[in-house]
């Protein structure tokens, strides 16, 4: 008999698994992180090229939108205020290939180690969050961030490893769970000690899904868990909880005006919106007088931001994505069991979370947080076509 000749094909898929697990795992820090997207690129179209990833999962109900994404971006930057910057800004599109890469890459193998994975990275930057806490960042004006360059990258990237380690340790019957205490238990308590308001929301949004998935009598008990955070936790991260329903409060008056001005940008530029990262050029334009800050980078909220940016249609494509993963997950969840339902539900969550602080915060355009929200979303996903094939 023949030898046979090495698997290359298999070597190709395992490289390009790995290499999402470790981009995902190490968003927080993008010089490793998007060498390793590279290369996660090009051993992704090697095994598609020589057949591995035919049969598998693909995020068909997620690719529509997708495309739609894509294209209505590109108009954009044909129309754009300034072409040449926004047309620069068009290489990180390739960056959504990773749903339906992620979907065909992150089975049940993989699901273990890129939970680990992000694990481990959710517990260092917890525990960095909270010692700088503990050295004086903890005030409205010296905030936690760890590694990262801004509070609000680190709250959203310590938000989705969390709900990825809660979900795990409530879901999936692995007696090695345990492990998954650490950045279960520090993250949350980084996520309140970082006073991030959209944080807290997303989490809570979280959790209500996951009580709702496992034991839906835990809702009675969410009461009981807010009073004891309320005892526990100092009087400044309490006042910053009461301030969420403020209008009055600095911060959240200047959403309101940005809001406004938001509003005024889509309503002139409609279809295909200023261009990309044309908003913070135009905003003191479309500025009320009686706003807090004569510039912004964006205008903390998604659904303005992509509507002002991109236009109406890169909108409905992005509502078209969150709605289409949503569905397809959460009507997963019933025919599902064991570790493949503990996925979807930690996908499920974690891009939920994400995406309800995304009301109050833009984060689906920052590459911290986006690449491993794309991967979850596209991980779950595949998880649920994975069982119905």
């Amino acid at each position: 008999m023949e030898p046979q000749p090495p698997n290359r094909t298999a070597r190709a898929s395992a490289v390009a698994a790995g290499s999402i697990v470790g981009a995902a795992a190490t968003a927080s820090r993008l010089g490793i992180a998007n060498p390793l997207l590279v290369v996660a690129g090009v051993a992704g179209w090697l095994a598609w090229r020589r057949g591995e990833l035919r049969g598998r999962p693909s995020a068909r109900a997620l690719v529509p939108p997708l495309v739609l994404f894509t294209a209505a971006s590109l108009l954009s930057v044909v129309f754009s205020l300034d072409p040449l910057e926004s047309l620069d800004k068009t290489p990180r599109l390739a960056v959504l290939l990773l749903v339906p890469l992620s979907a065909a890459l992150i089975d049940r193998v993989w699901w273990p180690r890129l939970v680990a994975a992000v694990a481990v990275a959710t517990t260092v930057l917890a525990a960095w969050g909270i010692v700088q806490y503990l050295q004086g960042a903890n005030d409205l004006g010296h905030r936690i961030q760890g590694p990262l360059s801004h509070y609000m990258l680190f709250a959203g990237c310590v938000l989705l490893g969390s709900v990825v380690a809660i979900a795990e340790l409530l879901l999936n019957p692995s007696r090695r769970v345990w492990l998954l205490l650490p950045p279960a238990l520090l993250g949350p308590v980084a996520l309140l000690l970082s006073y991030t308001r959209n944080a807290w929301v997303g989490l809570a949004a979280a959790l209500l899904v996951l009580a709702a998935v496992w034991r839906r009598r835990l809702l009675l008990l969410y009461p009981v868990i807010a009073l004891a955070l309320w005892l526990v936790f100092p009087r400044s991260v309490l006042d910053r909880v009461v301030s969420i329903f403020d209008l009055r409060q600095s911060a959240n008056y200047d959403r309101v005006c940005m809001a406004i001005s938001g509003v005024q940008m889509i309503h002139d530029y409609p279809i295909t919106g200023v261009g990309l990262d044309m908003v913070d050029r135009l905003y003191p334009l479309y500025r009320r007088d009686d706003a807090p800050r004569w510039t912004v980078p964006h205008l903390h909220n998604n659904v303005l931001q992509i509507a002002a940016e991109r236009g109406l249609p890169a909108l409905a494509a992005y509502l078209w994505l969150l709605g289409a993963f949503l569905t397809v997950s959460w009507r997963g969840l019933p025919l599902l069991s064991g570790r493949r339902r503990a996925a979807v539900a930690a996908s499920l969550a974690a891009v939920l979370a994400i995406s309800v602080a995304g009301l109050f915060e833009y984060n689906f355009w920052f590459a911290n947080v986006q690449y491993t929200m794309l991967v979850l979303m596209g991980a779950g996903v595949g998880q649920v076509e994975g069982a119905n094939a």
